[in-house]
């Protein structure tokens, strides 16, 4: 299991909030809510030079999707602002769902070996 980005882990297996990471994690939901997308989040994060969770010189756009999207980050930026960003997400969704609810994009092209 790897310990999320933002906490330590202590003694006795708990997970204590480790400072500056936290420090990150809040500019991180900040700027997304501030209207950033994903890849300028990213450019941020780079231009900060902070380093990835993994080590990494760069963050990717998955990294900081996901950690925009774990609840553990609740109990570093607070309840409102977690459901905040969930509804900022998926209002930001491009996905379109079908009649049964299956995600499926809105344009669907055609090959030209099938007409």
């Amino acid at each position: 299991m790897r310990i999320p980005y933002g906490f330590t882990l202590v003694s006795g297996g708990m997970l204590e909030i480790n400072r500056s990471e936290a420090d990150i994690v809040c500019v991180i939901f900040d700027y997304y809510m501030g209207g950033a997308s994903l890849g300028r989040v990213v450019d941020m994060l780079q231009a900060k030079q902070v380093p990835s969770p993994t080590g990494k010189a760069k963050w990717t756009r998955a990294a900081v999707d996901h950690l925009l999207s774990n609840n553990k980050y609740i109990s570093i930026i607070g309840l409102d602002k977690f459901l905040d960003a969930q509804f900022e997400k998926s209002a930001r969704c491009n996905i379109d769902h079908d009649k049964e609810g299956a995600p499926r994009k809105e344009i669907r092209y055609v090959s030209p070996i099938v007409v």
